[in-house]
């Protein structure tokens, strides 16, 4: 089963975690931007430099 988690990260080279969240909307309801903000800058892959965070979705297999 593949699980999805959504990321908040400085927008360094090492690109540590700021918020981990299980969706979108609490990821988009923690940084106070809008959702639609936060799934096209994941979408588009932007680099966070004007917003100070970078947006990632991370999908991986999860053994039950």
């Amino acid at each position: 089963m593949k699980k999805k988690l959504y990321m908040a990260v400085e927008t360094d080279k090492y690109e540590l975690p700021l918020y981990v969240a299980d969706t979108s909307r609490e990821l988009a309801d923690w940084s106070g931007f809008s959702i639609n903000y936060v799934l096209s800058a994941i979408s588009h892959d932007y680099a966070g430099k004007k917003s100070g965070m970078k947006f990632l979705r991370i999908e991986f297999d999860q053994e039950e």
